[in-house]
Order: C-alpha cells, then structure tokens, then sequence
C-alpha cells in the first residue's frame, strides 16, 4: 500500500545567511496521501548517532494531505538567530500516515518512511578534517573517525586496503561523519594486523584518500 509518495531534494544544504529551503512532496499513485514531516537534529557522539528533538529548524506544514498527480511544498525553517559557526546537521522524516479506512481484514498496511539530510552550512567554513583508526574490541573490527573540521564527509563506496590486498569493501552509502563529530562502524572480523592501512572512498567532492592506524 506505500506507493506513490516521491519527495526532493534527497539532501537540502543551506548555506547562511539562508536560514530555509523547501522539501517537495509528489504524489504519483492513484490516490490521496496523508503525509507527517518532522525534523530532529542529527548527533553524533561516542561513536554513535541519535536524532534528538529540537525547535531550533521547524517544518511548514507538519502535516499534509497530496492529492494523486499533485505536489506539495513543505518549508523546513531555522528559527534560532544565532549564527551558524559550524555546520548544523538535522534529518527530516516524511512518513506516509496509513489511511486504516482502507485496511482490509488479515491485511497488512505497510506505510514509506523518508530520512532526508538537512545541513545550515557557514560561510566560508573549514572542510572536514578526519582522523581516523581501526581497532578490535571482543573479537570484533571497529572502523573510527574523528572529524577536527566545519563540515560533514560523506563516503560512499569504502575499501579498506593493507599491503596492496584489499580486506574490506562496502558498496553505496557507507555513512558520514559530522563536523566536530566522532563515529564507529562494525567491519566484522578483519584479517588485519598492526601499522596502517588504505582507506579509498567516493565523497562530495570526489576521490578520498586516507591513512588508517590499525590498534
């Protein structure tokens, strides 16, 4: 029963002093969608990511009813007057409100879920700065990075290398490090030893290349 719901841009970067954008929401099927917008401010700490409510960046409307072979505006808007310093990292979720006047007996509704990236960007902001380590802890490979600079990194298609042999890939989206923000993956069990090893990925602004510190 999720069908029809298309929603763009997939990422929104606002770059001050723009303080809005705007999230468009397209219904395709057949017909009308009920659809909630929320927005939590995106954390990363210790390794590990949360969302958290904030009121800092509101969504205009919240909620929203599309009609089949129509669109739908939704403003996503920070409302605090400080200045943005670093980066500010949030994520939008768009959710399909199953319609329960549809639900048949022994059926199961399934409704779409969006998580959108939203970032409020400075002037002139520093590029990211990551360090970064790989280490076991009980059995397991923990791939670290640590980001020192005012803007996320976002890495697609990694692979880790050690002595020209290749001993880990993961295709896609692999994930981000924020600004000013620390994150931990699980690699599984690694056939890795001690000294460094070749970090290859695709980001934003193309090729990476890093040196990883195997502990």
């Amino acid at each position: 029963m999720a069908e029809g719901l298309r929603v763009t841009p997939v990422l929104m970067q606002v770059v001050a002093p723009g303080a809005q954008g705007t999230l468009t929401l397209r219904n395709t099927g057949r017909r009308a969608l009920t659809v909630q917008v929320r927005v939590f401010r995106w954390e990363q700490q210790g390794g590990t990511e949360r969302l958290v409510s904030t009121r800092e960046v509101v969504v205009s409307p919240p909620i929203t009813q599309v009609r089949p072979g129509t669109e739908q505006s939704v403003r996503v808007v920070r409302t605090v007057k400080s200045r943005v310093r670093r980066e500010e990292a949030y994520r939008v979720l768009v959710d399909e409100v199953p319609d329960r006047s549809r639900q048949r007996s022994g059926t199961v509704d399934f409704a779409t879920r969006l998580s959108l990236p939203v970032f409020f960007v400075p002037q002139g902001s520093r590029p990211a700065a990551v360090s970064w380590s790989l280490r076991r802890q009980g059995g397991q490979s923990y791939l670290e990075a640590r980001n020192s600079g005012e803007h996320r990194l976002r890495l697609v298609d990694l692979q880790l290398q050690q002595g020209g042999r290749a001993i880990y890939r993961k295709r896609g989206l692999f994930g981000y490090v924020l600004a000013g923000a620390s994150m931990r993956w699980p690699l599984g069990t690694l056939r890795a030893g001690g000294g460094t090893l070749k970090l290859t990925a695709k980001t934003d602004a193309g090729n990476y290349n890093a040196t990883v510190a195997a502990r």
